[in-house]
């Protein structure tokens, strides 16, 4: 019997050793790998070398930490130079002027003072967009919410664009009800007037928006559709990217920085809802934004 005990104690231990060499390596690749990450490297992957379903499990998850990591990176270097090139157009814009006025190329007159001023508004303009955005999407400027009536406040947005829409002579179909949710009026303000804006702009005269405000389940949804230009299909799942414009030439033309929509994503999704588009090419664009009720 003591035989036997003895026996089987040396083949548990043989066991033990061989679980514990096979957890272990794993184990080392996995704690070389996020030391990797750690110092910026994500091009490799950890290998799945193992029976053991637990370590596989972390072996995935840090793979995907890696991935997402490497992401993130892409973009903040995307924006970075995004950024970059936003700012030096204008800049250079200015530059160019005001060198052209002390060589005296350029006389200096009201309507040159006037566009350098114009210039500098925009650049002022793009960096409270950026700085607005970012903290909406940092979490750092905080959603103040109020129960609100949501139709009360298209309707304020409404007002402010009376006159562009009678401008362009667009014919406005508005079908709402009395919606009670808790928002942040000041932010949904923005989203509404942003959408609004770019409906009326891409709008051609005598053309068609409609509104509409109804509840479904357990959300509020606002669609705002226009008869318009339209996005290309390629451009449609880019519409909400920082900076993106599916016509650079034309929206720059018409004071366009490709950040407004990225700003209405922000303010949605902070909210805990959602907002996408559906479009065609010259046949117009739909977007929806959904809202929970129980905010």
């Amino acid at each position: 019997m003591a035989g036997i005990s003895i026996f089987v104690f040396l083949v548990a231990i043989v066991i033990a050793v061989w679980i514990a060499r096979d957890l272990s390596r794993p184990l080392r690749q996995i704690v070389s790998f996020t030391q990797a990450v750690a110092s910026g490297d994500y091009r490799n992957q950890l290998p799945q070398q193992t029976q053991i379903v637990e370590v596989n499990a972390l072996v995935n998850v840090t793979n995907e930490l890696s991935r997402q990591l490497s992401k993130n990176q892409a973009l903040r270097e995307r924006l970075s130079s995004d950024i970059a090139h936003e700012l030096r157009t204008p800049l250079t814009t200015i530059q160019g002027s005001l060198e052209a006025m002390i060589d005296g190329i350029w006389p200096i007159d009201e309507a040159r003072l006037v566009s350098l001023n114009d210039e500098v508004i925009r650049l002022t303009h793009l960096i409270n967009n950026i700085e607005n955005i970012a903290s909406i999407e940092h979490r750092e400027d905080k959603l103040i919410k109020v129960d609100t009536d949501l139709s009360k406040l298209i309707q304020q947005v409404l007002n402010n664009f009376q006159s562009n829409l009678e401008e362009k002579r667009i014919t406005l179909d508005y079908q709402t009800e009395k919606i009670i949710v808790a928002i942040d009026p000041n932010k949904i303000n923005q989203v509404i007037t942003n959408l609004l804006s770019n409906a009326i702009k891409f709008t051609q005269t005598k053309g068609k928006i409609i509104i509409k405000l109804k509840r479904v389940a357990d959300n509020v949804v606002l669609t705002i559709e226009d008869n318009g230009s339209g996005i290309a299909e390629k451009d449609v799942p880019h519409v909400f990217d920082h900076f993106y414009m599916a016509d650079p030439a034309r929206n720059r033309q018409q004071g366009g920085q490709g950040i407004g929509l990225a700003i209405v994503k922000a303010i949605v999704v902070a909210h805990g809802g959602s907002v996408s588009v559906d479009s065609e090419l010259g046949v117009g664009t739909i977007f929806t934004v959904k809202l929970p009720l129980n905010n």
